[in-house]
């Protein structure tokens, strides 16, 4: 274990196998135990980059040292280990040392390093407690903490410090180390010695003869023992006598004496006071008991300060010296830090020099005056007489705060430094005035040494430095007054040179405001760049500052350069705060200037405000060839609109100087390239831009042509913008890179592509708009990503940049608040594509929009997060507004400022998506503002809308999908329980009301993304209740779950959390023997558990194809929780949220056995509530605005209708699954109908497969082998194809303007408005697309999704035709009706039953489609045509078992009866199962009408002679024919077609031949009789059918020749 980290060190468990395995068996736990001593204390970081080896060899070579180390000699060792020599090896000189343990050895040991100018890269010590025998040998280690006999400390080094290349470099560090060692030893050896003679000094003073003072005497006692007192660390003594000799005194040493450090210095050398200064002189033979100086070394010992000198004077009775004893060592820390008055001696100096002062005890005066000295640097209050120290407080006391310098010098008694101590202003104080000060006084007192120098800072006004200059004699003659003046001329600031030239350039009056206000404004770096007249200049600039106007500037060239240098200058003043200069730098390089240095000044003025001169030199490549008075106006004002964000900083800037474009005008081309990033461009922005560096004339030219073309006040001419395209082209010619001229082609075909744009329209006061929008025509746009959608607006400012793309002029979709800067537009495409299907069942066809915003405050909160994306987002709403066309009083109103190379253009409709979910109202208003038509129609969603949460509306929509799938199970999940897992939480709104849809949910796992929740048995009552408690409380998250609910062995688990340990019942459900999983693994496995559902209510695509990448998926956030779409196990998904699987995994969980649609068609629920909504208010904002409703009256309309709008919404939801379903039922037999569908599709260009991932060619082969048809997501995609394609071509007033269809309009509003308003709806400005909206989704809910293409293809019709047909055979057999009949039976009979006679009943629509295609009267309106039908239908209905043969309507009742028994009631199953019988309707109609008989003989006559000709037989071979192709499809229905036709013209020609007879018996049985030969040839056919159970085709062809030849030869 590591002590630093408390972690785990495998390196060090490695050094302790290495000693096990090679280290004596009899020393191995010794050497071990003496491993970890070692490396007790190592950090983390110190091993990083070691190896066991070189640690062990390191281990081995102290260890074998200390084993037999003798404490009395202490070993140092340093030396380049090298594996062929020592057995290990280090990058670094290892120092050893073995010691015995004493203070002061680290610090000591580190001090000499630093000395020698070493660094230590590792120093590792250890003190340890043992034993040794008598020869030294170890003997083992000892608990420090115990009082052993015999027990020693020793201290072990292991030092890595800088490689010593040298023997005689590792030979001197070693000296130096034993040196110190020594020196440790000496003092500590002896401390005890030193600090008893201490002892007898104390105690024997008071008796010793002296002079001095009572006073002084015990100061001096005091003082000593103070320092007894743990305050004065002695490192050496001795003794020493005084003599007097022929007038002078001779100090002998008692070198026996001696102590510590001051063995090391014992000499017989004399020392004469004659030959010390006068002033040392008399301070050695005062009176005074004690001596208090420095000494002239720095200590190597403890700390590296030069040692502190004490010396006891010994006295004779005639009060003479006679002797010294003297102590060298360091004060303690608390000398320092008590207060001066706490110190004896010190107390006692400082009362005397402040009874000298002559203040007043407690008068202010004194106490001030006693502040400086306890302020005064310690070391010289000890040293300084009594009377140079008041000399020198009284100074300081009279000059305190008068900001004034001074200079106060005090002499060492000892001659060896002089004491200086400076006082100036400290706001004038700085390094630079320091350094000038050492220097100074260096010259003036003659030093050869470096000076000293300690700053002091207080309160005071004043800044203190302490300077020692060191001398040989500090008797030499110097002058304090002149030094203090130099001092002062040193201090003298540029603050005072600027005052002077401002009172002689402004006058003594107004100068003296300015010299107030900017008296020291100027930073020093400033003052040392500019002279201070030239600052006069910058003055001016900083006092046209202002809260409106924070940036000025100077753009020039400096006079001391050429005309022909490329330096320019540039000095900006800001306002207030800085310019950071990693800001400012970029956007200068963006304007092609090269920063060679810069120089960022703050200004602050006496009145508190600040301001910042930043001052740049730069080079430019062109300013030699620039007009510069010119370029300065350029420059200036696109720089300051860089900085107010007006123009975005980027390398288009560079176009600014360099084709001398007005930064506004540069905007139109960032904005193109910007688009080019989005729309796939393969070159960056940056390699834009400098292609436009290189070709500026191109450049001009290209913002020449979008002006020319958009610009309202300039005249259109079309040969101008034909002489501006052909000087692009022309200057194209000269541009040899080839993706220089791809760059410049793509720039023309955005603005040729450009219909519309806001860039020249003004804001309400008449300024630029700070944003633009361009609309494009896609179609124009060579190599567009697809698919391509109609219309598009790209919107660009240097605060967002957004896309709104629209597959129609009526569209709809929500506006995005994307976090994808690089490729927004890709997601807004992905996106638009699933909204087009998306809205299929919808009056609008897809649109989508999407912004990024670009200068988000991302540290600043999640308030002012949002407040900028609502800013952003109104940016955007009004860039779409801003050239949409609007409708006043029904006409057309073109944007102001806006030329249109369009058509009209009014329908905008916006949503809500994601980022967006609240930001409806903030549309609404905009709309509002620009009085748009559709009022708060425009964003659905707001306030006053369709709450789709609280109606639960998705939600409930994608449920329809789940009940079908559970359905489609046999399994009502409504009523029965099952099992669930779910992605999201209960705050969200298709999660939430999802998991609140049904009381039988047994939600097993649900995670968002902060929290798992896993509950392995839940009991269905409480958790639905909890669950429902989440939900009616947004703030609550899964962690808020009542804990106590959970079933054994679950949890709610955090997803930070590192691991997740697993229960033995969430085991259970993952199939798992895993102890533990992180949460990400957890998650994964979740979503392969084996539940009912997987519910998708979140964010996030959790399955692909196994066939996918991650990367392909584009959700990396997820890419360690998603599984491929074979492994998940749940029966069922539901898609309430988008994008939870990608098509190709949706398929494949589709092909492995699961049930799943699309996002698109399950979470359709939200974008059709939206639909009805826009629809509803722009009805009644009409009448709003016609003044037959109030406001009040539409919003309490609006809320009375809720649930009315939710069942129009949720039957939308259940008729397109439906129809799916029924779709599915044919499986692969419908699968070359539906490739041709497929290829119709590609061919007209409505569908690319790739994109939607629709089976190829082969692919569809290969099912068909295995009679394997399209999952229902491909289908899904198909229908809503299908959808798309119809809408659009069912908008024709053919249709529209067809008075049948007024129903459609009317039935796609709530029952209330139907009853009130169905008027005024005709007036509806999207009436058409309603019409056509509810038209196509019947009709391919009914018919499928390829029923026109196959009609179109069989029969030739038109698309009215074929909508008329549709129409008509659907009102003649009452589908409606039946339909919803069969509807009624949800989990009443099996679904299988009830889709297969949905799928029955579409079989005979679209029969009876063809037929009225082929002989219907197209002249006659829908419903009269349906009513020429309806009473041979309703006559045929009810005498069917008189019409029908025996052996027909037995086959009736059979099929009736097999219905019933699977629980189809009576009247159901006898409509259904009759359906074939009745499809002749169509023709006994025609034939009664035309031969004018009862239907009842027509009838009669029919059925009768289909059966004995046998024709219902022959019917049934031709519909068991198998085709293998289209044609042959086509030849078999034709057969039938033929088949009915014969057997109408038979019964024809036997009503024709027995006008008088109306027994149908009578009449068959005589036609027949009169033409038995024919009949024998026809019946003798049906014989050699009979005998072959598989036929030709042409064998249909003869037979039914056969029959057309019998009515044309049969006798009547």
């Amino acid at each position: 274990m590591t002590v630093a980290t408390h972690q785990h060190s495998v390196l060090l468990d490695n050094v302790i196998q290495l000693i096990e395995k090679k280290v004596d068996k009899g020393q191995v736990d010794l050497v071990k135990n003496f491993s970890r001593i070692l490396f007790n204390n190592i950090s983390a970081e110190d091993l990083d980059n070691r190896n066991d080896s070189d640690l062990y060899g390191a281990t081995l070579s102290l260890w074998n040292k200390f084993l037999n180390f003798d404490a009395s000699k202490q070993v140092i060792r340093v030396f380049n280990p090298e594996v062929g020599k020592h057995g290990w090896q280090s990058t670094h000189t290892i120092v050893e040392i073995l010691v015995q343990d004493m203070p002061f050895l680290v610090d000591s040991v580190r001090m000499a390093l630093n000395r020698v100018g070493v660094t230590a890269h590792l120093l590792l010590h250890s003190p340890i407690t043992l034993q040794r025998d008598e020869e030294h040998k170890f003997s083992g280690f000892v608990d420090g903490k115990k009082n052993v006999k015999n027990a020693t400390k020793e201290t072990i080094f292991l030092i890595e410090v800088d490689r010593q290349t040298t023997k005689k470099a590792l030979d001197a560090l070693a000296t130096e180390l034993m040196s110190v060692v020594n020196e440790v030893s000496l003092a500590v050896q002896d401390w005890r010695a030193m600090s008893d003679k201490l002892d007898s000094i104390i105690k024997e003073f008071p008796s010793r003869p002296s002079p001095a003072s009572d006073e002084q005497k015990a100061q001096t006692a005091k003082f000593l023992a103070w320092l007894n007192d743990h305050n004065f660390t002695i490192m050496g003594y001795r003794s020493y006598s005084a003599k007097a000799v022929k007038g002078d005194y001779r100090w002998l040493a008692d070198n026996e004496s001696s102590l510590g450090l001051m063995k090391n210095s014992a000499s017989d050398r004399e020392r004469v006071l004659s030959n010390i200064p006068g002033s040392a002189r008399e301070e050695a033979l005062s009176n005074h008991p004690l001596l208090l100086t420095k000494t002239n070394s720095r200590s190597r010992v403890h700390r590296p300060a030069y040692m502190d000198y004490i010396g006891i004077k010994r006295f004779d009775e005639q009060g003479n010296v006679v002797g010294e004893d003297r102590f060298i060592g360091l004060y303690s820390a608390s000398f320092y830090n008590s207060s001066a008055t706490q110190i004896p001696v010190l107390k006692s100096k400082i009362d005397s020099i402040c009874q000298k002062s002559g203040f007043e005890k407690d008068s202010h005066g004194y106490k001030a005056f006693l502040n400086i000295l306890e302020t005064y640097p310690r070391d010289e209050l000890l040293q300084g007489s009594e009377d140079e120290l008041a000399q020198i407080a009284l100074g300081i006391f009279q000059m305190q705060e008068r900001g004034i310098s001074r200079l106060f010098v005090r002499k060492d008694v000892f001659g060896r430094f002089i004491s200086c101590m400076v006082y100036v202003p400290r706001e004038r104080y700085n390094t630079q005035l320091r350094k000038d000060t050492q220097a100074l006084l260096q010259k003036s007192f003659d030093s050869q040494e470096d000076v000293e120098f300690t700053t002091y800072f207080s309160e005071s006004v004043y800044a203190r430095t302490q300077y020692i200059v060191r001398v040989k004699d500090n008797n030499s003659e110097y002058n304090v007054k002149e030094i203090e003046k130099n001092i002062i001329e040193l201090t003298k600031s540029w603050n005072d040179k600027l005052t002077a030239t401002i009172r002689s350039t402004y006058g003594e009056a107004a100068g003296k405001v300015l010299e107030k206000k900017y008296d020291d404004a100027f930073p020093p770096s400033y003052k040392e760049h500019n002279l201070p007249s030239a600052a006069l200049v910058d003055l001016e600039k900083i006092e046209l500052l202002s809260a409106e106007h924070t940036l000025d500037m100077l753009f020039y060239r400096p006079q001391e350069e050429a005309n022909d240098s490329e330096v320019v200058k540039l000095k900006l003043f800001h306002k207030n705060e800085p310019i950071h200069l990693s800001a400012v730098l970029p956007m200068l390089e963006n304007f092609g200037l090269r920063v060679i240095d810069e120089s960022p000044y703050r200004v602050k003025s006496s009145d508190g405000e600040v301001n910042w001169i930043m001052e740049f030199s730069m080079l430019h490549s062109t300013s030699n060839r620039m007009d510069l008075e010119r370029a300065q106006a350029l420059f200036q004002n696109a720089f300051a609109k860089v900085w107010s964000n007006e123009l975005e900083d980027d390398a288009f800037n560079r176009l600014v100087l360099g084709a001398g474009l007005p930064g506004r005008n540069v905007t139109i081309l960032r904005a193109y390239a910007k688009y080019m990033r989005q729309i796939g461009s393969s070159f960056s922005k940056d390699y834009i831009a400098n292609t436009l560096a290189h070709y500026p004339d191109i450049a001009k030219i290209l913002v020449s042509l979008f002006n020319q073309r958009y610009n309202p006040k300039v005249r259109r001419s079309k040969k101008r913008e034909e002489t501006l395209l052909s000087e692009v082209k022309k200057h194209l010619d000269n541009v040899s890179n080839l993706d220089d001229d791809r760059i410049i082609r793509r720039y023309l075909d955005l603005i040729l592509a450009t219909t519309r744009t806001n860039f020249y329209q003004s804001d309400a006061q008449g300024n630029e708009k700070s944003y633009a929008s361009f609309k494009m025509l896609p179609e124009l746009i060579p190599d567009m990503p697809l698919p391509r959608p109609k219309f598009e607006i790209f919107v660009y400012s240097p605060r967002i940049e957004g896309v709104h793309l629209r597959g129609g002029k009526v569209a709809r979709g929500g506006l995005r608040w994307s976090d994808r800067q690089e490729d927004f537009r890709t997601e807004i495409l992905g996106l638009v594509k699933a909204q087009q299907v998306k809205n299929t069942v919808i009056v609008p066809v897809g649109a989508k929009g999407g912004f990024v915003c670009k200068n988000l405050p991302v540290n600043q909160g999640r308030e002012a997060f949002q407040k900028e994306g609502q800013a952003c987002y109104k940016i955007f709403i009004r860039s779409l507004l801003d050239i949409t066309d609007n409708i006043v009083d029904g006409k057309i109103v073109h944007p102001k400022e806006v030329v249109r190379l369009d058509e009209d253009d009014a329908y905008l409709v916006v949503a809500a998506d994601k980022g967006t979910a609240t930001f409806s109202d903030i549309a609404n208003g905009i709309s509002e503002e620009f009085n748009f038509w559709l009022g708060d129609a425009f964003a659905s969603g707001g306030s006053i809308g369709y709450d789709h949460k609280k109606m639960g509306i998705t939600a409930r929509g994608g449920w329809e999908s789940v009940k079908r799938h559970f359905r489609e199970m046999d399994v009502d999940c409504q009523t029965t329980d099952f099992t669930c897992v779910a992605v999201g939480d209960m705050a969200g709104d298709v999660f939430g009301n999802g998991m609140l849809l049904s009381e039988h949910t047994k939600l097993i796992c649900a995670f968002n993304h902060l929290h798992i929740f896993f509950d392995p048995s839940p009991d269905i009552k409480t958790s639905y209740a909890e669950r429902k408690r989440l939900f009616e409380n947004p703030s609550l998250g899964w962690n808020d779950y009542d804990k106590s609910l959970i079933s054994k062995g679950g949890d709610v688990f955090s997803r930070a959390s590192k691991s997740i340990k697993l229960t033995p019942e969430m085991k259970k459900w993952l199939g798992t023997k895993q102890q533990s999983m992180t949460p990400n693994e957890l998650i994964h496995n979740v979503l392969q558990m084996e539940v009912d559902l997987l519910w998708n209510g979140g964010i996030g695509t959790y399955v692909k194809s196994s066939k996918e990448s991650h990367s392909q998926v584009g959700d990396r956030a997820n890419d360690d929780t998603r599984v491929n779409g074979s492994q998940v196990k749940a029966k069922i998904i539901g898609e309430g949220g988008n994008l939870g699987l990608t098509q190709l995994g949706r398929i494949e969980f589709a092909r492995s056995g699961g049930r799943v649609n699309t996002d698109f068609i399950d979470n359709v629920g939200g974008v059709d509530c939206s639909d009805n909504e826009v629809n509803i208010k722009i009805l009644l904002n009409a009448l709003v605005s016609s003044g037959d409703l109030t406001l009040k009256q539409r919003n309490n309309l609006l809320f009375e209708m809720t649930d009315d709008v939710g069942d129009l919404v949720i039957q939308d939801c259940y008729r397109q699954t439906e129809s799916i379903s029924i779709t599915q039922l044919s499986g692969g037999s419908q699968l070359k109908e539906q490739l041709r569908f497929i290829h119709n599709l590609e061919k007209e260009g409505n569908l690319n497969r790739e994109i939607e991932f629709i089976p190829t060619d082969d692919e569809i082969s290969d099912r068909l082998a295995v009679s394997q048809g399209l999952t229902r997501p491909e289908l899904s995609v198909l229908i809503a194809y299908g959808k798309m394609m119809l809408k659009e071509r069912f908008n024709i007033p053919e249709i529209t303007d067809n008075p049948y269809h007024r129903k459609l309009l009317i039935s796609a509003f709530p029952d209330v408005l139907q009853k009130r308003y169905a008027e005024q709806m005709e007036q509806h400005p999207l009436r058409s697309e309603i019409i056509a909206t509810k038209l196509t989704n019947n009709l391919i809910n009914d018919m499928g999704m390829n029923f026109v293409f196959r009609m179109q293809e069989e029969t030739g019709a038109t698309i009215c035709e074929i909508a008329n047909a549709y129409c008509v055979v659907k009102g003649i057999f009452d589908m409606d009706s039946l339909w919803d009949e069969v509807e009624e039976l949800d989990n009443k009979v099996s679904a299988q039953t009830q889709l297969a006679m949905l799928e029955s009943m579409r079989r005979t629509l679209r029969r009876a489609s063809r037929w009225y295609l082929r002989h219907g009267d197209k002249t006659m309106d829908i419903q009269e045509a349906i009513d020429s039908y309806t009473s041979t239908f309703a006559d045929l209905f009810k005498n069917l078992n008189d019409y029908l043969v025996a052996e027909e309507y037995k086959e009736l009742e059979e099929n009736c009866t097999r219905l019933i028994k699977e629980g189809v009631p009576k009247e159901i199953a006898y409509k259904v199962a009759s359906l074939s019988n009745l499809f002749p309707c169509l023709d006994l109609a025609q034939i009664a009408k035309a031969e004018n008989r009862s239907i009842k003989l027509v009838a009669s006559l029919y059925f009768r002679l289909g059966s004995r000709l046998e024709l219902h037989w022959f019917l049934e071979q031709i519909n068991n024919q198998t085709v293998s192709n289209h044609w042959q499809a086509l030849a078999r229905a034709s057969y039938r077609e033929e088949l009915d036709w014969q057997q109408r013209a038979l019964a024809i020609v036997l009503l024709t031949g027995a006008p008088e007879c109306d027994d149908a018996q009578v009449i068959l049985g005589t036609w027949m009789e009169h033409n038995q030969a024919l009949l024998e040839r026809w019946y003798s056919m049906m014989s050699e059918f009979k005998t072959s159970s598989t036929h030709e085709f042409a064998k249909f062809s003869v037979a039914l020749r056969e029959l057309m030849l019998l009515s044309i030869n049969a006798n009547a």
